[in-house]
């Protein structure tokens, strides 16, 4: 029999209808899979009930494909999406917790399904706690784009003297770091953070004034020597002379490099930088650096 599409008012066939019905009910499936966390974390007299979920792609590694993935299951809702454009999730989340009660358990996946780790945190109570390699982890999903799954310690561990136990479910889209790729070499934010590396090997105080921002106010007085001082080895150190930009993303203001060179030490160095424009000019804001043994 023919069916009439409201959408359209054309005539269909029921074959034709039933794809149709099949297209929504998938988009309909679709829109309906919501972010799902359950469960608790107890420790002593403290807990944290889950009742939402949220994951993130923890984009620390040149190549995307050994990034980890951070679950974070709470009792109060957050927004996954301003955690993936932070440089550190961690620092989003404490700062949408704010000084209100409550807590959350962070879980850390590898790229292989395994675990790399959980963290506690609460407020009044105060509590934090780090743990890995106990209970039992199982995915059910993880892909790119979600995760889901379930750690479970049954059987109570000991923190000098605190019972803890968990139990904790998760279903979560992925959320991924937004901006664009920066093209070889980073652009103008990777020529200014090759620029301040040269300007930390030289000893070249004036440049660094221009790439730190207000922070130099006090961290490089033009008033105070011996604190310049302090402030110029404390930059030399773990400090690439000459970096190499391996990749970068542009969002906004804001760009993140992944970098990779040799310390005054002859240490390899590599990790992240962020950067932050300011009118037409670059500062440096955070760096995220790691010795690599060769």
């Amino acid at each position: 029999h023919d069916r009439i599409d409201f959408r359209t008012g054309v005539a269909m066939t029921s074959q034709r209808f039933a794809r149709l019905a099949l297209a929504l009910f998938g988009l309909s499936a679709t829109a309906i899979a919501a972010d799902i966390g359950s469960g608790h974390f107890r420790m002593g007299d403290g807990s944290v009930r889950v009742r939402h979920a949220m994951a993130v792609r923890r984009e620390r590694h040149a190549d995307p494909a050994q990034d980890e993935v951070f679950v974070y299951l709470s009792d109060h809702p957050l927004d996954a999406a301003k955690a993936a454009a932070a440089f550190d999730p961690d620092d989003s989340v404490n700062a949408q917790y704010g000084e209100r009660s409550g807590g959350y358990v962070r879980i850390c996946i590898t790229p292989d399904g395994g675990e790399c780790g959980m963290y506690y945190h609460r407020r009044d109570p105060d509590d934090s706690f780090n743990t890995s390699g106990y209970g039992e982890l199982k995915l059910d999903a993880h892909t790119g784009a979600r995760i889901a799954g379930r750690w479970l310690l049954a059987e109570p561990g000991d923190f000098f003297g605190k019972a803890y136990d968990y139990d904790l479910r998760f279903e979560a889209a992925i959320a991924q770091p937004p901006g664009t790729s920066l093209p070889a070499g980073g652009g103008d934010a990777g020529s200014a953070y090759r620029a301040y590396a040269a300007a930390v090997t030289k000893g070249d105080i004036a440049a660094l004034r221009g790439f730190m921002g207000e922070d130099a106010r006090w961290r490089l007085p033009d008033d105070d020597n011996d604190r310049a001082k302090e402030t110029l080895k404390s930059l030399r150190d773990e400090q690439p002379q000459q970096p190499a930009i391996l990749r970068g993303r542009l969002h906004g203001d804001e760009a993140v490099l992944w970098i990779e060179g040799v310390d005054r030490d002859e240490i390899k160095r590599e990790g992240r930088v962020r950067m932050l424009r300011e009118g037409r000019h670059w500062r440096v804001g955070e760096q995220d650096l790691d010795s690599v043994e060769e």
